[in-house]
């Protein structure tokens, strides 16, 4: 499918190509349109790809002078150096983990064989078709538009899927015998934290030198929410009935799910339900073994959304 990421790699392909050629051209360099070919072998998916890749081919290309030199020179322009050159060249490629750069070492060798020398003027003219291919490449792609309003984004999904799952929990408790989108809605969570990390990862190989480590970070904290949401959730999934402090955390966690989490409303939160457990502590025992077990998850959910609140301030969370 054309999507705008894909009609611009097009874009940047074929311009890159045609002006690499046209400038090999005009220097009247042998085999002008290798040039070409050389940058649309080092344009890449994002800018710290492509660089990897154009410095590889540094490595590459110097290699293959040596070799071409090496072969021609020894065993003569003929099939048989250049099959030994083949070997050695791929060899060398696997040892030093380049083996992109194994179709461009063939096709500057074809051209020291096809010319039956590997002179000085030869080498300065694969140098240039190499340089100008290359850095066209480069040139190329350092334009990629930014996915920081993607990023901004997911993080707003993540936000409102954390507050959905809060409601089917909210929801649960108030009726433990009825179905939930309970898992329906983790899937949905955990898709849009693989996006935000492949997206987050793609805004830092396309910007060299911006610091991302707060998107990392802001994922890495929805993660450990939602392993408290599952925690809470099997507790909750416990429950064959509803106490009557089952209500009051269902409103309580209700409450959480409709209010911005942010330092303050967090630092509020967590003085209420400071305030809540107390009173829950000091309410009458229970009266039959059902609802003392009842009590006693919610009590475990209390602790986890303790856990869960301090989250939002960088805390590792502790006990009610």
């Amino acid at each position: 499918m054309l999507n705008k990421s894909n009609a611009l790699k097009i874009i940047k392909l074929a311009l890159g190509s045609s002006l690499a050629t046209f400038i090999a051209g005009l220097l009247n360099l042998e085999y002008a349109m290798f040039a070409g070919i050389i940058t649309l072998l080092t344009v890449k998916n994002t800018k710290k790809e492509t660089l990897k890749v154009a410095l590889g081919k540094v490595y590459g290309f110097l290699l293959c002078t040596l070799f071409s030199y090496l072969c021609f020179n020894t065993l003569g322009f003929n099939l048989v150096s250049f099959s030994v050159y083949t070997f050695i060249i791929i060899t060398f490629c696997f040892i030093l983990d380049i083996q992109y750069v194994m179709a461009m070492c063939l096709v500057i060798s074809s051209h020291y064989l096809l010319q039956g020398n590997v002179s000085f003027d030869m080498i300065i003219n694969e140098s240039l078709l190499f340089t100008i291919g290359a850095s066209m490449g480069v040139i190329m792609n350092m334009y990629i538009p930014s996915n920081i309003d993607k990023i901004y984004n997911g993080q707003l999904k993540l936000q409102e899927e954390i507050r959905v799952i809060l409601l089917d929990i909210s929801n649960l408790i108030k009726s433990p015998t009825e179905g939930t989108e309970y898992d329906k809605d983790l899937h949905n969570l955990n898709n849009l934290i693989d996006k935000s990390v492949s997206q987050t990862y793609e805004n830092i190989n396309n910007n060299l030198l911006s610091d991302t480590r707060f998107f990392l970070n802001h994922i890495e904290s929805i993660k450990r929410q939602r392993d408290i949401l599952e925690t809470l959730y099997s507790y909750v999934y416990t429950l064959n009935s509803t106490p009557s402090q089952g209500y009051i955390i269902s409103d309580f966690i209700f409450k959480m799910a409709n209010t911005t989490l942010d330092f303050n409303n967090v630092s509020k939160l967590l003085k209420e339900l400071e305030f809540l457990t107390s009173d829950i502590k000091n309410q009458p025992l229970p009266l039959n073994r059902d609802e003392f077990e009842n009590r006693a998850i919610l009590f475990l959910c209390l602790v986890e959304l303790r856990i869960f609140l301090s989250t939002y301030l960088g805390q590792n969370g502790c006990s009610v």
